[in-house]
């Protein structure tokens, strides 16, 4: 604790002084470079203390935390999560372009999934069209964002 609360200190000191000097240099390249100096220095002062009392962090940590079972649960709400503010941006942005292609009343459903290399992934489209007459074209404005997924229509 008393790490975090030097580093907060020497944090509030130097910025004091950045303050200070910032206002009484004059304009020009001498202020770049000043800043730069006290940027190096606020820097090296806020890692000092944490570097000098042992502080580091490593990977067994890490698969210690992973073993507890509450990780499981904050893993797969964090991936329900993307997952589902993915699909009703992409659901928006399909809308959106079918709307300002005339088509309307008109609803779409994206299905994504994570893949192994945790790329969020579209699985699926369904698009629910009212007029059948609309198919050739809704399929064309989807398969140009998305020419290797199955586009499903449907009616309703």
């Amino acid at each position: 604790m008393n790490t975090v609360k030097s580093v907060i200190f020497i944090a509030c000191i130097i910025g004091v002084i950045t303050s200070m000097t910032d206002i009484a240099t004059p304009e020009g390249t001498l202020k770049k470079q000043l800043r730069s100096v006290l940027a190096v220095i606020l820097l090296l002062a806020v890692i000092t203390p944490v570097m000098g009392h042992g502080f580091k962090v490593t990977l067994s940590d890490y698969t210690e935390l992973a073993d507890l079972p509450e990780f499981d649960s904050v893993s797969t709400a964090t991936k329900l999560y993307y997952l589902s503010e993915s699909e009703s941006r992409l659901e928006e942005y399909f809308l959106g372009k079918l709307n300002k292609n005339g088509i309307e009343n008109v609803r779409v459903d994206i299905t994504t999934d994570i893949n192994e290399y945790n790329e969020i992934e579209i699985t699926a489209v369904r698009v629910y069209l009212t007029k059948t007459s609309d198919r050739v074209l809704v399929e064309k404005l989807i398969s140009e964002d998305l020419p290797d997924t199955q586009v499903i229509m449907q009616e309703e």
